[in-house]
This record gives C-alpha cells, sequence and structure tokens, in this order.
C-alpha cells in the first residue's frame, strides 16, 4: 500500500490522539486507521487509492468492480461493437474522473516548440477540457459521431464515478 504517499494529502487534524515523534506529521499509520475506521466498500477505498496515490492495482480493482456494475445497464442496449466498448468508455470515465492537469501541455496552459510558444488548445489554464466530444472520441479511437450513440452511457457512467467519490470523500470527513 502506498499510504505515505496519501499522508502528504492529509493534514494532521484535532481528532489524531497524542502524536507521536515524528513531530505533528501525519504518518502512514495514521492514514491507515483513519481509512480503517472509515467504512468504504472496495470501490470506494479503490477510487482514492487510485486518485490520490496513483496505484495502479487499485485503477484494476476500480475497472472490474465499476465493469460489474455497469455492464447490467449497458447490455440491454444493443452494442453494435461488442463488450470491448464498454472497456473503453469505463476506462476513459475513469481517467477523465482522475486526471485534472492537461496531457499535452503538462498544466502549463502553454504548448513550446522551438519558434513559438502557444496557447494550448486542449485545456483552459492547465486544466484539460474534458467537455468536448471531439476530445472524448479522439481518445476512444472513434468517429465523433459513433461516439455520439454511447454519450448517454458514458455519462451514466461517469455518473457512477462521480457517486463513488462523493460517498468515498464523505465517508473520510472530507467534505
Amino acid at each position: 500500500m502506498k499510504a505515505e504517499l496519501l499522508s502528504k494529502l492529509s493534514l494532521r487534524t484535532q481528532s489524531f490522539e497524542k502524536g507521536s515523534v515524528h513531530h505533528g506529521a501525519v504518518t502512514p499509520e495514521d492514514i491507515n486507521i483513519m481509512l480503517g475506521y472509515s467504512d468504504l466498500d472496495k470501490k470506494e477505498y479503490s477510487f482514492l487509492m487510485m486518485k490520490f496515490v496513483n496505484d495502479t492495482s487499485a485503477r484494476d480493482d476500480l475497472f472490474y468492480e465499476l465493469y460489474d456494475d455497469v455492464i447490467g445497464f449497458l447490455i440491454n442496449k444493443k452494442l453494435t461493437k461488442g463488450k470491448w466498448i464498454i472497456r473503453k468508455l469505463i476506462n476513459m470515465a475513469i481517467l477523465e474522473s482522475c486526471i485534472d492537469k492537461c496531457m499535452f501541455c503538462s498544466g502549463t496552459g502553454f504548448i513550446k516548440t522551438e519558434t513559438s510558444m502557444d496557447k494550448c488548445p486542449h485545456c483552459h489554464k492547465g486544466a484539460f477540457l474534458w467537455n468536448d466530444d471531439q476530445v472524448r472520441s479522439e481518445l476512444l479511437g472513434m468517429k465523433k459521431q459513433d461516439f455520439t450513440k454511447y454519450k448517454k452511457q458514458y455519462e451514466q457512467i461517469l455518473n457512477k464515478i462521480a457517486e463513488i467519490e462523493l460517498s468515498a470523500l464523505q465517508k473520510i470527513g472530507d467534505t
């Protein structure tokens, strides 16, 4: 577990009892205790570890948990391209829920070339613009008109992930 990285995200609060000799710093043990008593389910725990610690095994766990959940409401729609589209939609929704910084300019808002420095067309002040269907379709490797067929299902997956995130943050007391 990469709790050491998660400990950098949380400040020490009055709710922790007598600290150890770590000079008021939050230790990985503090994080483990907090997560242990927060009553997180597997999806919520995986989401927190994936988003804040960048744990790839937690990302895989979340993917398979989401796949089991969403396959029910997606399989009812006649999928023209098969189940692989469900996997792509889930992966894209996980990326969208976790990545805020622009992937093209590394969050600077500008793309530097040898001769110029231009404003990045993919982001606004370093925050990636996910709400464009053209961007989503290109990242999924499909035409925009094909993506629009699955847009409603994609938004359902995004809402499911947002519910998981909100529930997890409420349980650890971060909302």
